[in-house]
């Protein structure tokens, strides 16, 4: 039976990958798609720059946007400086953006998983360590007086929430239309779990929704779709400002 079992398992992640979209394949999970929703003059954060692939793609489909990029890591820091330096549309800050300023540890894995904390995940694979800077969205904001953000990006290996958390103050105001974030397995490493997420938009004039290729589904919290490890995807924040605007596709899709 052990055959049989393990095609029963390869067909079951292939169903929740191509038809409940557990995926983060940025060319078919509706990465793409959702930068079609942007003004055409966006100021965008992409908080975990990395090699630059989301800005790259938010260059792409909106060629007048601002963006400011956020990565602690030296690697990130020197792709900037390859491959952006000279894109007067882009802005590099060396430094993380969590709930809170100060130094902290930052773990470099020389890979897309570098993190604020140890990845349990990776425990076998050699690291450097070094102190980075954080900082918040809020405080960010106040200092280079922006008052709007169309669009903010998270990818911070399981700290998605805690940025989320340091904009607090952008969030009551609804000053950010549009946020996306990652649900994957750093999320294990940090101890942070969806449902943290669900409370802490409660009080908050934001809706939460799953991400698929050309329309949003409402976030309905499950416990069993609070793995991490198993179910990674991406979830989207639209203000209730944003949604007035009539132009997003949403769609209840329960599979």
């Amino acid at each position: 039976m052990a055959p049989l079992v393990r095609v029963m398992i390869r067909y079951e992640r292939m169903f929740d990958v191509v038809v409940r979209n557990y995926s983060l394949i940025g060319e078919t999970n509706g990465e793409r798609w959702l930068l079609t929703l942007l003004d055409e003059k966006p100021t965008v954060f992409d908080v975990g720059f990395h090699e630059g692939s989301s800005t790259r793609e938010v260059l792409k489909a909106r060629p007048g946007a601002k963006v400011i990029a956020f990565d602690p890591s030296a690697f990130a820091r020197g792709r900037y400086e390859k491959d952006f330096a000279n894109d007067g549309r882009v802005t590099f800050r060396n430094i993380g953006l969590s709930d809170r300023e100060g130094e902290v540890e930052f773990f470099d894995y020389e890979n897309m998983c570098n993190s604020l904390v140890a990845r349990k995940d990776m425990a076998a694979e050699a690291t450097a360590k070094y102190k980075v800077p954080i900082s918040t969205v809020d405080r960010y904001c106040r200092q280079e007086g922006i008052e709007r953000i169309n669009f903010l990006k998270i990818d911070a290996e399981g700290f998605d929430l805690n940025v989320l958390e340091g904009a607090r103050e952008q969030l009551a105001a609804q000053a950010i239309d549009i946020f996306m974030f990652e649900f994957a397995s750093g999320w294990a490493s940090s101890k942070r779990y969806l449902w943290e997420v669900c409370d802490y938009f409660k009080p908050l004039p934001y809706r939460l929704y799953r991400l698929f290729n050309g329309f949003l589904s409402p976030l309905i919290y499950d416990t069993k779709i609070d793995s991490c490890c198993t179910l990674s995807t991406m979830y989207v924040g639209l203000s209730e400002r944003r949604l007035t605007r009539g132009d997003i596709p949403i769609r209840h899709y329960d599979f």
